[in-house]
């Protein structure tokens, strides 16, 4: 089975992103691009996503907000991508969905996966965009593999070091490995041409 592309954007992208985010989308098949807020303070997250959701949306990929769940139907966005306890998520579902997406992350063990997996969420997300301080029970490719073996809600697999899309599971998500390149639009391609 080979993967489908969910692309993270760079925790630092500025608005003029859109230009970069644009030539590595042009003629790739990318299904989702979470726009990654980073330690950004809100007025300034918002400037980046209304710059970045049409970019991504104009070549067909989800444009999702990075828990900002009260933004999404306010710039347009696609869905939102949820790192918070059950609660939180499970709000962001009650006022979200069926219109929008909603995801589920910030999971570091199979009995996380569950709870969170159990909030009627659209995928669940196994990897960190950020250093995590807590002790993971499995590496993200492992909760990936055990969770798309057992269950019917898609899995997101991130690891900054792994780019194979011959996996088991339905999403491989991209940061580092595409944004770190020379020319990003070709390392995308390069990854998704390995899988061919």
């Amino acid at each position: 089975m080979r993967a489908q592309i969910y692309l993270i954007t760079p925790p630092d992208a500025e608005p003029a992103f859109a230009s970069t985010l644009q030539s590595v989308l042009k003629g790739t098949e990318v299904a989702a691009v979470l726009i990654q807020r980073g330690e950004r303070e809100d007025d300034a997250y918002l400037e980046v996503a209304k710059a970045l959701i049409p970019i991504a949306q104009n070549a067909g990929a989800a444009a999702l907000l990075d828990n900002m769940p009260e933004a999404v139907n306010k710039l347009g966005a696609d869905g939102v991508h949820m790192t918070g306890a059950a609660k939180e998520i499970l709000n962001a579902v009650k006022s979200l969905k069926p219109a929008s997406i909603v995801g589920a992350g910030g999971i570091h063990s199979k009995h996380d996966a569950m709870t969170k997996g159990e909030l009627n969420v659209d995928y669940v997300f196994f990897g960190h965009l950020a250093p995590s301080k807590a002790a993971d029970e499995f590496t993200p490719e492992e909760l990936a593999d055990w969770w798309a073996e057992t269950m019917e809600i898609p899995a997101v697999g991130f690891d900054p070091e792994q780019t194979d899309t011959k996996v088991r599971f339905e999403f491989r998500a991209l940061r580092e490995n595409v944004w770190s390149a020379q020319d990003p639009a070709t390392r995308l391609k390069q990854i998704l041409g390995a899988a061919e």
